[in-house]
């Protein structure tokens, strides 16, 4: 875009950065632009009346105690006190008026930010633009709008007031205002120059600030606590966040020493103009061809004019700085879901009669040249338990993404009871899902609040937390917390209490119980459980799928083999499927990984010997056990 194209579309960012002020504050708003009126025209009538009461004082002194002209005087000077009063007490209302609109705005802001980010399709998440635009966008984009209010409210004041100024200013010499302007010219070139050069200096950061963010969230948060102390990493990536921090220190202070020079400069350019003028008039009232208070006047209309003149400029130059830092942020709003729901969506399905049917899907993920799945057809019969398996990277993740609608397939359809995926609702379709990640969030909150967050929607239940805690088998840990369900989980806030791997496991399965949803899918939910708690586990789980769908990724054997059907995915398709005996029965893939286990465990624990690495057994694209 051209120098040409960006200006132009400054006063669209203006509209709507005013518009998105407008629908925060309202009232507050109000409040602040008849404020502003007032504001710019007080100073005007404060340096009218010095005028008048330097003359008065000067008529009194030489009243030889006239009471008449010392009465006059004593209420000129009780007149601009009044006003100067006035104007005083404006500014303090103004900025609390001020404060109470960023407020509002601040809170309107990051909630259309938060919405935004919530509503995105994930693959937004996926790319590293994103992250770099959604940095710009709640940095210093954040506080622009109410900057650019700010200072296009300065532009109105100070050109009120200038207005003022330049009338009493013109009856003395109609070039007097333009030599104001021209006094103040070098310091707008100056402005708009230096802010330019420091917006593109700040907009190509934005990876190195996420860099900075990331070391500091290595060396305080407490996910990375134990790693930091056992390998000794906190000198290491102190000084990665070091050194980044001093070449963007260096780099901010270099830009402000460059601004600093080239002001000083146009300070001294204003300072000789005005000496100039202020000479040009004191030699006039030498001449008496001007009276004192016309000195007073003139010094305060034209050192005030040139101060408001340069407050003005400068504010245009703030208000096109703010103007770059907006374009990231409308940018962000402005992002687009890829995946929307059909204008008439198909009615939601209240439980799946039939199955789910992958049907010659294939899909590679944004930016990526190899496919996750090709050509992958899979039947997922209702009522049934169905377990994936498969290496690391087999495409099982993937395919729970794209039944979550995530993603759509980049080629071929996924049914649910014959209906395409892409004819629900999004938001609809997901409520009908309770998808228990691999890694699950450990929400900050009481256990059974932590539970009730399965399905936010559906009115706050105590038996059906606890129903859905004992299915999960996290009934019996949470009643000896402290405060029982009450009790705060996690460290970060005060009488907080943590629990296990397993514990946080459990409670994330009674999360994706209580949702109660005709489609169950467990991503690893055993992998932080011992082995003796998987066999009640999957019982639980039988029980709860009994009318539903269930669908377990999983490494684990002893989870798998319970399932209805097994099927094995290798790079993206399936291999093998069946149950568990029939597949240890056609001595395939699955068997063979089955019979390495079996005799690791067997050396291990039953021969007195140490167990021989999996790893011995298995080839490289065998299964993670």
């Amino acid at each position: 875009m051209s120098t040409f194209e960006k200006i132009s579309n400054y006063p669209h960012l203006w509209r709507r950065a005013l518009s998105l002020i407008w629908s925060a504050a309202p009232g507050f708003t109000t409040i602040w632009a008849v404020l502003l009126i007032f504001q710019g025209i007080l100073p005007g009538v404060t340096v009218y009346l010095t005028k008048y009461v330097i003359d008065g004082v000067v008529s009194a002194k030489n009243s030889n105690g006239d009471w008449p002209s010392i009465s006059h005087a004593l209420f000129l000077l009780i007149l601009i006190g009044a006003v100067l009063l006035v104007s005083e007490s404006l500014q303090y209302f103004s900025s609390w008026v001020k404060t109470a609109q960023a407020e509002s705005f601040g809170d309107h802001l990051t909630n259309l930010i938060h919405r935004q980010a919530a509503e995105l399709d994930l693959s937004f998440y996926e790319s590293a633009d994103y992250h770099d635009l959604l940095e710009r966008a709640r940095g210093d984009s954040s506080s622009k709008p109410l900057a650019l209010l700010e200072s296009i409210g300065a532009i109105v004041q100070n050109t009120i007031t200038l207005l003022a100024m330049s009338a009493l200013l013109v009856g003395y010499g109609w070039w007097l205002p333009f030599l104001l302007l021209l006094g103040t010219l070098p310091a707008l070139y100056v402005t708009l120059r230096t802010d330019r050069r420091f917006h593109n200096w700040w907009k190509s950061t934005a990876d190195d600030r996420r860099w900075l963010n990331y070391y500091d969230a290595m060396l305080t948060h407490s996910d990375a606590a134990i790693e930091m102390r056992l390998f000794a990493l906190s000198a290491h990536f102190r000084s990665l966040y070091q050194a980044i921090r001093g070449r963007l220190r260096a780099d901010k202070l270099r830009h402000l020493r460059s601004q600093s020079y080239g002001k000083v400069v146009a300070g001294l350019i204003a300072l000789l103009t005005a000496a100039g003028a202020v000479g040009w008039m004191a030699v006039r009232v030498l001449y008496n061809l001007a009276t004192l208070g016309d000195l007073g006047l003139f010094y305060q209309v034209f050192s005030r004019g040139q101060g408001l003149m340069g407050s003005l400029l400068g504010n245009v130059g703030q208000t096109v700085n703010n103007t770059l830092y907006l374009n990231n942020l409308f940018t962000f709003l402005d992002l687009e879901r890829k995946l929307t729901s059909p204008a008439i969506p198909a009615p939601i399905f209240p439980a799946v009669v039939r199955g789910i049917e992958f049907k010659s899907v294939s899909f590679h993920y944004p930016g990526s040249q190899a496919a996750a799945v090709k050509d992958f057809s899979l039947f997922i019969p209702a009522r049934k338990v169905v377990a994936l398996v498969g290496v690391n990277g087999a495409g099982k993740s993937t395919l729970i993404k794209l039944l979550s609608r995530f993603y759509d397939p980049t080629k071929g359809v996924i049914e649910i009871d014959g209906v395409d995926l892409r004819q629900f609702n999004i938001e609809e379709l997901r409520q009908r899902m309770s998808v228990l990640s691999q890694f699950p969030v450990h929400y900050h909150a009481v256990a059974k609040d932590n539970i009730a967050l399965g399905d936010v929607a559906r009115k706050p239940d105590d038996i059906a937390v606890v129903k859905a805690a004992r299915r999960a088998g996290a009934h019996d840990f949470i009643s000896k917390l402290p405060g029982g369900y009450d009790t705060l989980l996690g460290k970060w806030f005060v009488n907080g209490t943590e629990l296990s791997g397993g514990e946080w496991q459990r409670l994330a399965l009674a999360r994706a119980y209580f949702r109660q949803a005709p489609i169950v899918v467990l991503d690893e939910p055993t992998s932080f459980m011992d082995s003796w708690a998987e066999v009640d586990w999957f019982d639980r789980f039988r029980e709860m799928v009994n009318d539903n769908v269930g669908i377990v990724i999983t490494h684990r054997f002893t989870i798998a083999m319970r399932a209805d059907i097994i099927h094995v995915i290798h790079e993206g398709n399936i291999i093998e499927s069946g149950t568990h005996k029939e597949l240890l029965e056609s001595k395939g893939f699955y068997a063979s990984s089955w019979e390495s286990q079996m005799a690791t465990a067997k050396v291990g624990n039953f021969d007195g010997k140490p167990a021989e690495p999996v790893s011995a057994h298995l080839g490289a694209d065998s299964f993670e056990l």
